[in-house]
């Protein structure tokens, strides 16, 4: 092997910093001399500790432990072992995506630690393999909608909406002016608008097919806050007509409603230990399951109509058992 040139050894070092140090494992001068050497380098202490100045000048937060034999490590990284820890849990957990690309995505993580640090990262996670038989499309339907947002174009494809009677799933061709894409629940979802001035639709991702971009510019829109207002409606991304609810709320579970509908929302006094709450909702079965979990901690107070929707399914559930 030719020896390598002077540019090409910073390179070289640079790789190495940052894949074999942290905190718990630095690199001495002469363990990079002897690394270096070995990728065939003209190399001496003098070249290691000048070559190392210059990666520093260069805003790379190598670390120096002073000593005899100085060692070095990678400080300051762009994402903290913490941080990647939470964006690896993430995408293992999803439901949407293949274990397959899971594994790619994650192993593009860690390459931003060191393989120490990484190995750490990978011995804590868990991988749900629940996923759907399409899930590897997934990955190209967010691609190109992506591009449909940012180029202001209409999407089209062919939605598969599960059958109520629980058969086969019926397919609808759809074309979408897409604005956002959102997570909820480990699926993702794409909101947007099929006709100008429309009421805003939601489609979940997995169940796209054949999603290609179309060249007519998307659809004139409301601003954004009306598409903002109906996300923050919807439960687990569960369309419905969207209502103004009335709920009366106990105290103990005052920060969680606070969290799920804001901290400036109004509330005002029911009782000495219960509140109002005025909200948005898009009814569905999603908002009547995240009443009930509370266990009458939250009451629909108005109008009848969800009330006494509410009270009709909890009826039929109980009828059932």
């Amino acid at each position: 092997m030719s020896a390598i040139r002077n540019k090409q050894r910073l390179i070289h070092l640079y790789r190495y910093m940052m894949k074999n140090t942290d905190e718990e494992h630095q690199a001495t001068t002469n363990e990079l001399v002897e690394f270096l050497r070995k990728e065939d380098a003209n190399v001496s202490r003098k070249t290691v500790k000048d070559d190392i100045d210059v990666l520093i000048e260069e805003g790379i937060d190598i670390v120096v432990t002073k000593s005899f034999y100085n060692s070095y490590f990678v400080g300051d990284r762009m994402f903290e072992v913490p941080e990647i820890k939470l964006l690896a849990d993430g995408v293992a957990s999803s439901k949407s995506i293949s274990t397959e690309k899971k594994k790619e995505i994650i192993r593009k993580l860690l390459s931003l630690l060191s393989v120490h640090q990484a190995e750490k990262i990978e011995r804590l996670l868990h991988f749900d393999n629940n996923v759907s038989s399409v899930s590897e499309q997934l990955y190209y339907t967010i691609d190109k909608i992506s591009d449909a947002i940012s180029e202001k174009r209409k999407i089209e494809f062919c939605y598969l909406d599960p059958a109520k009677d629980g058969g086969k799933k019926e397919k609808k061709h759809v074309i979408l002016t897409p604005v956002v894409i959102k997570s909820s629940n480990n699926h993702f979802y794409v909101c947007g608008y099929c006709k100008e001035g429309g009421k805003p639709d939601v489609y979940r991702l997995d169940r796209m097919r054949k999603t290609k971009v179309l060249e007519e510019s998307g659809d004139p829109q409301p601003d954004r806050a009306r598409l903002d207002r109906y996300l923050r409606s919807l439960f687990d991304m569960e369309t419905g007509e969207m209502t103004d609810v009335t709920l009366e709320c106990s105290d103990e579970i005052a920060e969680v409603i606070r969290e799920r509908f804001g901290q400036e929302t109004e509330t005002w006094r029911s009782t000495q230990d219960k509140f109002y709450i005025r909200v948005p909702i898009t009814v569905s079965s999603a908002f009547y399951g995240w009443v009930f979990r509370f266990g009458g901690k939250v009451r629909i107070a108005a109008p009848a109509t969800v009330r006494e929707a509410y009270l009709h399914k909890a009826a039929e559930i109980i009828k059932s058992m």
